[in-house]
Parts: C-alpha cells; structure tokens; sequence
C-alpha cells in the first residue's frame, strides 16, 4: 500500500499559529480597532487624557470607556467571525516573527528589557526618591513624565529646539561639547509630540523633546539588536545570534539605551557600519559609518577598526598576488575610503563649529569642563586607594567609580575571547573606546561607554552554552536594575 500525506481541504483554517484563513475586511478592520483601543487605554493610565500634537490639542477618553469599547469591539468580532479567533491571528504574526530568527531575537530582547527599565525607574523615584542635594533640573512634578529629565539629556534637548551657541568661554560648560546626530533626530519627532507648540509652558515644550529622544533612543536601540544578531549568525553561528542580542539588553549598563543619550545612536551605527562591512556593501556600511562619527566624540575612532577589517579582508589577495598590485590595491582603496567616514563625520561637525567660533576642534577644547584632562592621576589614584585602604573600604566611599570599574574590567577580561573569535579588528574597537576615556577621566561615565561595546557580548553569547545564557542575562538584569534605580534618582552613576 503506497503512502500518501493527508492534506487538509484549502477552505479550512488551521488554528496552529502558523497558518489561519484569509480574514474578511471588516474583521480585519475590527481586529486592528480592537488592539488600538486597547493601546490608547494603557496610555491613558501611564500618561493621562491630554495629547499635545503638532497640529494642535486633543482629549481622549476616559480609561473606563476606552477599555468597554475595546472589549465591545471583541465581543462583536467574535460573534461575527469567531474562527480564526483573535489570539490565533496574533499567534501567526509572532510565527511570522519567529521565521526571521534575527528579528525574533532583536525583539524578544527589546521587549523583556526595555519595559522594566521604565517600571524600576518609576518605583525608584516614588520609594527611593532623590538624595538631599539639589538635582539638575526638573520639569515635571509628574515622577513619570519626568524620567528622561536626567543630566546631559538638557543638553541634547536645548540643541534640538535652540541649536548650537557659542559665547567664547571655556570655563563653562557648553553645548559644543555634543555632537548634533541625535539632536537632529530629536528635533521632528518632539516636534510631532507639540514640543514646538507656543501655547505651552517652555518646560512642557523641553520635556517633550526630551520624550523624542527617548523615542529615537528606544527605536535605534531595536534597530541596532538585529544587526547585533546579525553579525553574530556571521561570525559565530546561530547560537550567538539569538543570545547576543539579550546579553546585550540585560546588561547592568544598558540602561541608557532608554534615555534621551546618544549610546542607542552609536550602537546601531557601529553595528550597521561592521554588518554592511562585510557583506561589502559600501553604501550602507558608509552611511552608518557617517552617523558614528556625528553621534559622539569618540565615533570618529571606529575609523581605525573598520581600516583594520579593511586590511585583513584584502590581505589573503595581498599575498597570493603581490606581483599584480591592481589586485589588492582597489579593493583596499575601496575599503578605507569607507572605513574613513566616521572620521570624516567628525570633521564635518568640526568645521561647522569653526565656521561658527572661529576655533578648531573646539568640541575637544571643551571637554575639561566636565573633569575630563588628559594624565594617569584618575588611575594613580585608584591605585593608591587599593593598596591603602582595601576593595571593601574603597567600594563604600566610591561606590559609582566602583561599578563604572568593575564594567571596565569586565570589557578587559572579554578582549581575549573577542580577539580569538572575533578578530583583532574588534578587539581594536573595544580598546579604542576603552582606553582614551580611562585616560582622560578615570571611571568618569565607564559603564555607559560600556554599554555599546557589542563585540563582548558576541564573543560572550559564543562562549556560553546555550544552558547558561538565561542565567547570565538574569544576573546581568539584576544590576540593570540597580543602575536604574541609581541613575533616575539622581546619583551619580553616569
């Protein structure tokens, strides 16, 4: 007897989250009213009634009767079309997910992440609330509208509605010092959120500019996961892939990828300009290069990782065809003109603010204000508190220089592994945004800079057992939110 596959009759819906009939419009129609209802109800619980767009003001409805309408809508679904049932529907979009495992492990990070920062922040700040000293700035007496109101967050927010200014002092701090990528970003998306309307308050008006940052952060930090999962199935395999991109939002310094900062920006440029890199696509690759170097001071020295995967791609045809220099020579001129774009970017930025002072690189000149000189004493000195006092003395008088340290020894303690598996182009990466930083401010900021070295958490997520990596992302979720909580109510963990 010959064996044949039982099929299933082409009308029948198949209720397994993979596959379900075609929908009807108006089901579709419901389907969709449905989910939004239900998303204007959450955020009318986090953020009240009151939404202030460009084009003007409007009032939504109560939370009560958004959520009856919502379940109404439902109800009357159902009843219409009761099969495929709404959760099979969601079921089959998640599966059309998961069937580009790279997304699937962008979002599951980005999702079990980037919630729980907001939660721990809010509770942190109506438990904790904020030490004795005067805090930077507040603009809101709402704890939650608040949050992205947090140190240099002002800075970004007053380019994006004023732009640069410079009245030739030094000795003060200024916004110069901040590079304009995520500014610029910031500017339409707050402006969407009415942070350009003249009927309100100048700081509503900042506040929501501010909430556009955080919106670019938070959308060039998904982004940057799946190309972080990206270059891990490229260079380590499926497993790095889908543990990567977790290792990364879990980790304790991560926090910042959910603020108005610039370390969401510099990630996805990074991890775009090394992916594209590769698969030689130069335009992209070019692209991505341009935007690190406009998004932070030291995005200009990716330059010198990427010249270095530009030298050892060509190097393998260098030799087998020495005699023929053609060979090699275009490819290699090829790739370092696009490894140059970080730093090409800087100098753009530095010519616009010589146009506007007068002063070269006065973007780099102005850095001392914010306790950032050049010498060994931050390391002198951390050294001299060890040997004298002790790690437990030392961590309680310096608990902040302590974590931002223990982020920093961590990075060193992966270069190995990133070196063997990665390459020394990576490695290179690592080192260059590690080791200016330490010698110019010590512990100053460490853990963020951190944050964005994705190189570690690909050699991590390679060496781990798959068995582990929950583990590791556990612990690693625990001190996220320790930094949290500190960061939000104003201590000094930046």
């Amino acid at each position: 007897m010959r064996w044949r596959p039982v099929t299933r009759p082409p009308e029948d819906p198949v209720d397994d989250g993979r596959l379900v009939a075609p929908r009807p419009l108006f089901v579709r129609a419901l389907d969709a009213a449905s989910i939004a209802t239900a998303c204007l109800a959450i955020y009318v619980t986090v953020a009240g009634p009151v939404v202030l767009l460009r084009y003007g003001e409007f009032t939504l409805p109560s939370n009560p009767f958004l959520f009856f309408v919502c379940a109404s809508l439902v109800a009357i679904r159902h009843a219409a079309r009761p099969r495929p049932a709404l959760s099979t529907v969601v079921a089959a979009r998640w599966a059309r997910i998961e069937a580009r495992p790279h997304a699937a492990a962008a979002i599951r990070a980005f999702v079990s992440t980037r919630l729980m920062v907001f939660v721990v922040a809010y509770f942190a700040v109506v438990t904790i609330g904020f030490p004795p000293r005067p805090v930077g700035f507040t603009l809101s007496s709402d704890p939650l509208a608040n949050l992205p109101a947090r140190y240099d967050a002002g800075w970004y927010a007053d380019i994006a509605r004023s732009g640069y200014s410079w009245d030739e002092q030094f000795e003060r701090q200024r916004n110069i010092a901040f590079f304009p990528a995520l500014p610029i970003l910031m500017r339409p998306v707050g402006s969407f959120f009415g942070a350009n309307a003249p009927t309100l308050q100048r700081e509503r008006r900042v506040l929501r500019m501010l909430w556009g940052g955080v919106v670019v952060s938070l959308a060039a930090f998904a982004w940057a996961l799946y190309y972080v999962s990206r270059l891990g199935g490229l260079l380590s395999g499926t497993a790095a892939a889908t543990a990567a991109p977790l290792l990364l939002a879990s980790y304790p310094f991560a926090i910042f990828f959910s603020a108005p900062y610039t370390e969401s920006l510099f990630l996805l440029g990074c991890a775009g300009a090394f992916y594209h890199f590769h698969r030689q696509h130069w335009v992209r690759a070019s692209a991505w290069g341009l935007l690190v170097g406009l998004t932070r001071p030291n995005g200009c020295l990716t330059s010198v990782a990427l010249a270095m995967l530009a030298v050892q791609q060509v190097w393998p045809v260098f030799r087998a065809s020495r005699a023929t220099p053609a060979a090699w020579l275009t490819p290699l001129a090829r790739r370092l003109l696009v490894a140059s774009m970080p730093g090409v970017a800087m100098l753009i930025f530095t010519a616009y603010l010589y146009y506007l002072s007068g002063i070269w690189f006065l973007w780099a000149r102005i850095q001392g204000t914010w306790g950032r000189t050049w010498g060994t004493r931050p390391l002198e000195q951390g050294w001299e508190w060890l040997t004298t006092e002790g790690v437990m003395q030392v961590s309680a008088g310096v608990p902040f220089d302590v974590l931002n340290t223990l982020a920093v020894l961590f990075m060193l303690v992966m270069l190995v592994p990133i070196l063997r598996r990665l390459g020394a182009a990576y490695a290179m990466f690592v080192l260059l945004n590690l080791v200016p930083p330490i010698f110019a401010g010590g512990a100053l900021s460490m853990g963020r800079i951190t944050s964005t070295l994705f190189p570690a958490f690909l050699a991590l997520a390679a060496l781990l057992p798959a068995r582990a990596v929950p583990a590791w992302a556990a612990a690693f979720a625990i001190m996220q939110g320790l930094i949290a909580a500190l960061f939000f109510t104003w201590r000094e963990i930046f």
